[in-house]
Formats: C-alpha cells, structure tokens, sequence
C-alpha cells in the first residue's frame, strides 16, 4: 500500500507507527499545486511525502 501526505511531522510519525516507510518525497508538491498555503496544526505543507507498507 502507498500513502501520500503533507511533510508534517506527527502526521509522519502516526504512519511510521503503524508500519509505514517513506518510500520517496516530491518536493514542493504543495507550492507547485495549490494557489494558497496549505497547513496542519500550523505547519505549512511543502513536500509531498510518499509511505509504502507491504500488505
């Protein structure tokens, strides 16, 4: 399974958690893609970070 999200820390850490590895990062996926700033609890989203866990 692949998952994509924001490069937020403790979002990162939720999926390493439960099994997930970074597979591979797009860098300023959300600059590029969105015509406003993205945020989690106030983090701006920059990277979009790949995690890949076997099934």
């Amino acid at each position: 399974m692949i998952v994509g999200t924001g490069d937020s820390p403790w979002i990162l850490r939720f999926y390493e958690k439960n099994g997930f590895r970074i597979s591979h990062r797009v860098k300023d996926f959300f600059i590029d893609n969105y015509d406003h700033p993205m945020f989690d609890n106030g983090i701006q989203l920059v990277d979009m970070i790949y995690l890949s866990k076997a099934l």
